[in-house]
């Protein structure tokens, strides 16, 4: 037990009034007085997805002392474990192997300023890239496999840079991480909600934490305050499961499409650290993953399926039979030309995406995607055509045409790169698809050491950090494929450095 008199500042609910009224888990209430610390620790992170979990590791291995790492659910992992398990990682072993030697970090970051269309933060996604190969290795020194041989070009990037974990998913990772955290001593507490930040004027110097929380019910539990030393790293992602918030900074954004987030991602946190002060920058430009699927919830299989689809095959309008976009654009680009396929009463057009069964029979992404019913075989267009209601005599002149560009590898039409594309016969492999709201821009801007900035004085609030989904201004209007695990683990990296250079001096 440690005592210290300091005072709380306004919780998140008393500085966003009714807004915070409706959120889950905002905190309401003001309080000041004698704090009793229930604990302490050198480094709190705050969340234990990529970014956390990387943070907690990092700051470990740099001498800092002990690191405490709190996670409001009941797993590991938050959104990270259901990710995809894709890193954008130029001159990767793979990649080399290829014969793709002309990569580099300012590739990597170009591609990425073009997504942006102006708003990305070009300093920091090249500490970002030029820590890449470094993520590489921390992966595979924490025993962490990638499928062998595949690196593959993802849409946006003009290369081949796209490495993915063994099995497909985020948790590829997070669980080497976390136990490899483990054996080296970091302390991980599950059930542990963030109410409110304990400030001295602009330096956080610790946290009101409820324990033993069960989501969503803020009457469990109860409430302690851990004393943080050294450091308060927030890692605790994005917002895009939290409608309120959503609403109030993108009403724009159509409020019925799906979501692949874990339910934990409702941004309390960041709610909180915007009540003490911290900037928010690029609330509004909340990104959706092209590649959703309106026959399963969440992430699902679609976005792996779609790795071969937007490649090889092609998108079509059930309105009229026609290609509609190039298929390996943008992720903004790719939603925005998708939900422009409505009925006349503005009900979805779901379009279909297929490709050749007979390349990929066993690929165990097809074979769970038809076996889950997320997508089906079809084997002629006359059967692809009736079961989708797409005009038939139309949907065969496309691909005819199609299959002409593959032949020629240009694309009059779109544009697209067609040097993954090929031959279209049946039978196909068929899914619709929908974009489903995957990724918050916007959050806490910082410096490009992960310095949180105050927006009262425009100067970093001591002690205070933040990684990953939770900062905003990063990337811009649209993020790159395959860049949010690696954004996330080199930033862990990055913050380590910055919060034992900030002790130094």
């Amino acid at each position: 037990m440690q005592n210290r008199r300091n005072f709380l500042k306004l919780g998140a609910g008393a500085a966003l009034g009714g807004l915070a009224s409706t959120m889950p888990g905002t905190v309401m209430a003001s309080e000041c007085g004698e704090i009793k610390w229930n604990e302490s620790a050198d480094v709190i992170v705050v969340g234990s997805g990529f970014a956390g979990l990387s943070a907690a590791l990092n700051a470990k291995r740099s001498g800092v002392g002990s690191v405490l790492v709190l996670e409001k659910m009941q797993v590991i992992g938050g959104n990270s474990a259901i990710n995809g398990g894709w890193l954008a990682i130029p001159k990767n072993p793979i990649q080399l192997a290829q014969g793709i030697t002309d990569d580099s970090p300012a590739e990597l970051v170009s591609d990425q300023m073009i997504s942006g269309r102006g708003m990305a933060n070009e300093a920091i996604l090249s500490n970002i890239a030029n820590h890449a190969l470094d993520v590489y290795q921390l992966c595979i020194e924490t025993g962490v496999k990638f499928r062998e041989g595949f690196n593959i070009q993802v849409g946006g990037h003009n290369k081949a840079r796209a490495i993915r974990t063994q099995h497909g998913t985020g948790g590829d990772i997070t669980t080497k991480l976390y136990e490899t955290g483990v054996k080296e001593g970091i302390d991980y507490r599950l059930q542990h909600y963030i109410e409110d930040f304990i400030m001295d004027g602009q330096e956080i110097i610790g946290l009101k934490v409820r324990q033993n929380y069960r989501f969503p019910d803020l009457t469990t539990g109860k409430s302690i305050f851990i004393k943080a030393n050294k450091a308060v790293v927030l890692a605790n992602g994005g917002f895009a499961r939290n409608m309120e918030l959503r609403a109030a900074v993108d009403p724009s954004l159509d409020p019925s499409l799906d979501c692949t987030n874990a339910l934990g991602a409702t941004g309390e946190v960041t709610l909180t650290a915007m009540a003490q002060g911290a900037l928010p920058v690029h609330m509004n430009m909340i990104q959706t993953g092209h590649w959703g699927s309106p026959d399963e919830g969440g992430f699902g299989w679609s976005n792996a399926l779609l790795s071969i689809g937007w490649h090889e095959g092609i998108s079509v309008s059930v309105l009229n039979g026609k290609r509609y976009m190039n298929e390996r654009a943008d992720r903004k680009t790719c939603s925005a030309a998708i939900m422009k396929n409505r009925y006349q009463d503005g009900s979805p057009a779901y379009p279909v995406v297929f490709f050749n069964h007979k390349d990929h029979p066993d690929d165990d992404r097809v074979v769970r995607a038809l076996r889950d019913e997320m997508a089906w075989k079809v084997d002629s267009f006359e059967q692809l055509a009736e079961k989708f209601n797409i005009p038939l005599t139309q949907l065969k002149q496309t691909v005819k045409e199609f299959n002409a560009q593959v032949s020629t590898r240009q694309d009059p039409l779109f544009g697209r790169k067609m040097d993954t594309a090929v031959e279209l016969k049946p039978p196909f492999v068929v899914s619709r698809v929908w974009p489903k709201v995957h990724y918050c821009m916007g959050g806490l801007k910082t410096d490009i050491g992960a310095r949180v900035i105050d927006g009262r004085s425009m100067k970093p609030i001591k002690k205070l950090y933040a990684i990953g989904e939770v900062t905003g201004g990063v990337h811009g209007e649209a993020r790159l494929s395959s860049t949010s695990c690696l954004e996330c683990m080199a930033m862990g990296i990055v913050v380590s450095e910055t919060i034992k250079s900030d002790l130094q001096g």
